[in-house]
C-alpha cells in the first residue's frame, strides 16, 4: 500500500510538471537560416562556374557580397544555436537559363528565408546586414542580366 502511494505521487508530481511547463518555442528548430545557408552557396557556386570573361569583375563582387552574407547568416544561426555544417540542400534552379540567372534566383529565396528567419535581439543587426549583402549582389547580378 505504501508503493502505491508513493508511486501515485510521483505520477501526479511528473503530471503536474508536464502540464504546468510553459512550453516555449524553439527557434533553433527553424530551417529558414539553414536554408538560406544552403542557397547562398549554390548561387556562390554557380557564379564561381561561370568561366566567361565578360562580367567577370560583376560577377567577383557578387560572390564577395554572398560570401559576407553566408557569414553573417551562419553567426546569427550559431546565435540562435543551430547547426550550420548541416544544411537543407538548396533549392534546385538552373536549367538552361545560365548560372548568372539561377543565382540570382536562389539570392531572391535566400533574402526571403532571412527577411522571416528568427532576429534574436541579441544578433545585434546579423540579420539586416545579411540582407544588405544579399540585396546587393542581387543588385550586381541584376545589371549583368540587364546588359545580356
Amino acid at each position: 500500500m505504501r508503493s502505491f502511494k508513493l508511486l501515485t505521487a510521483t505520477a501526479f508530481a511528473l503530471l503536474t510538471m508536464v502540464f504546468l511547463a510553459s512550453p516555449t518555442r524553439s527557434h533553433a528548430q527553424e530551417p529558414r537560416y539553414l536554408h538560406a545557408i544552403s542557397n547562398l552557396r549554390q548561387a556562390r557556386a554557380w557564379l564561381q562556374s561561370d568561366q566567361g570573361p565578360n562580367n567577370a569583375d560583376a560577377r567577383n563582387r557578387a560572390i564577395d557580397e554572398i560570401t559576407k552574407a553566408i557569414i553573417e547568416v551562419k553567426k546569427a544561426a550559431s546565435d540562435d544555436g543551430k547547426d550550420t555544417n548541416f544544411t537543407p540542400p538548396p533549392d534546385a534552379r538552373g536549367g538552361g537559363i545560365g548560372p548568372v540567372h539561377s543565382a540570382f534566383d536562389l539570392l531572391g529565396v535566400a533574402f526571403e528565408d532571412v527577411k522571416f528567419g528568427y532576429d534574436n535581439p541579441r544578433n545585434a543587426g546579423l540579420q539586416e546586414r545579411a540582407k544588405q549583402h544579399i540585396g546587393e549582389a542581387r543588385r550586381i547580378l541584376g545589371s549583368i542580366i540587364h546588359q545580356q
